[in-house]
């Protein structure tokens, strides 16, 4: 069943860029990101625009809690990066974010998205935060037990925790979980992925300043590519020069949008990059819509997806 907003969502699905300077990739829309009028978070802008719109039409209402939730988006990509080893040439990254598995319908739509990645056999899979947002001794066993089927990828899934996982009061057992399952979980670290000649840095979550890139990289060599995990997207414009790709969640995309148009609200520290590749002030960024929901628990044009990144070599 199409989304009636549709056209405004495929713009983010970007195929065939083997020789395509990264510039000439970025989504137009977000190239000069304007700033969110004032509101003092987002769920309270939601509810305000569900009592004044959505509500009022039951269909609509409906279909932005029940359908448009579950319809999962795969968004695929190739990205070329200079100085990207032969062996990482082709790379294929899986990317889930912010599954937000707090109640039976948030932990199947999760166990959904991950099986939607697993059948496009990524070599390697990247989780950048959000698992839970309340409860984690309760919750966080059956999220990771749903996200689960993806350990296995050939060169590893690797974790990093968002700021809902700490907000939740015990991010160490939200780590514990993903680990029990067989995910690597980065807190301000790094890993080597030896057989492609990467690394992988992976930092604590920016909302409450628990990132410590400093610490992640202090047994990296300097001229080396680098992969950088870290769930708020606009800690791009913090990080030191040296990365080459960045891969983040937090912003939902906005969760409710109006066709054409970018997120009318997003949280802090998503506002400059919200949706898709663009470019940082160092390196490129792609931010995912992630897969689940704060309350209230609605999407409207705005579908949750997941994400599989081609690394190509750049042309010099």
């Amino acid at each position: 069943m199409p989304l009636a907003c549709d056209e405004h969502n495929t713009t983010s699905v970007i195929t065939n860029m083997d020789n395509t300077n990264p510039a000439e990739i970025l989504p137009t829309i977000t190239e000069e990101p304007t700033t969110p009028k004032p509101v003092s978070n987002r769920r309270q802008f939601l509810k305000r625009l569900l009592l004044s719109g959505l509500a009022s039409s039951l269909p609509a209402s409906a279909y932005a809690s029940l359908f448009e939730p579950n319809y999962i988006r795969l968004a695929t990509l190739d990205v070329p990066i200079r100085g990207l080893p032969s062996e990482a040439d082709g790379l294929r990254i899986g990317h889930l974010s912010d599954v937000h598995c707090d109640d039976p319908r948030a932990i199947e739509r999760a166990r959904h998205a991950a099986e939607l990645l697993r059948e496009q056999k990524p070599d390697i899979v990247f989780f950048t935060g959000d698992y839970v947002t309340h409860d984690p001794h309760h919750n966080m066993t059956a999220a990771a037990e749903a996200l689960a089927i993806l350990s296995d990828a050939p060169h590893g899934a690797f974790a990093i925790l968002g700021n809902h996982d700490w907000w939740s009061g015990d991010p160490d057992h939200v780590a514990s979980e993903l680990t029990r399952v067989g995910f690597h979980v980065l807190r301000n670290q790094s890993a080597f992925i030896q057989s492609k000649g990467i690394w992988v840095i992976g930092l604590d979550q920016r909302c409450d300043s628990k990132q410590d890139v400093s610490q992640a990289l202090k047994d990296v060599p300097k001229d080396t590519i680098k992969l950088l995990l870290v769930h708020e997207p606009d800690y791009a414009d913090e990080a030191p020069a040296g990365f080459a790709l960045q891969f983040s969640g937090h912003s939902h995309g906005g969760q409710v949008r109006i066709p054409g148009f970018p997120p009318i609200i997003v949280p802090t520290y998503s506002r400059r990059y919200p949706e898709g590749l663009q470019q940082g002030q160092n390196h490129l960024v792609y931010t995912t819509r992630g897969v689940g929901m704060i309350s209230p628990k609605v999407r409207f044009c705005c579908p949750p997806e997941v994400a599989v990144l081609r690394l190509t070599k750049a042309s010099i």
